[in-house]
């Protein structure tokens, strides 16, 4: 018999943005949500804080990725604080999920 309970990430929210962002310590990404709205966050164990940022950015993509169970692609630019990078997250066909702001 086939379970009716739905898998945690499908009740969590849509992907819509991301904000990466370098500590002293290690490198911390915040993953906005739509549908419902909410944040998810977390840090990045590879690379190492004083790591590139373009690597930073690959390894913040596939923890979005891993959350959202399916492939994104995402737009980065960066944020006018250092060591902060904004980005918009898309479907792998280029459609935006949602507008959302990042705060």
């Amino acid at each position: 018999m086939a379970s009716k309970r739905k898998h945690w990430r499908n009740s969590l929210g849509t992907p819509t943005a991301i904000v990466l962002f370098r500590t002293v310590d290690q490198w911390r990404f915040a993953l906005y949500l739509a549908e419902p709205q909410g944040v998810a966050d977390g840090y990045l164990t590879h690379p190492e804080a004083d790591g590139e940022p373009a690597e930073a950015q690959v390894a913040a993509c596939l923890k979005a990725e891993e959350f959202a169970d399916r492939p994104l692609t995402v737009s980065w630019r960066p944020s006018e604080k250092p060591d902060r990078w904004e980005g918009t997250i898309t479907t792998p066909t280029g459609e935006r999920l949602a507008i959302h702001a990042v705060g």
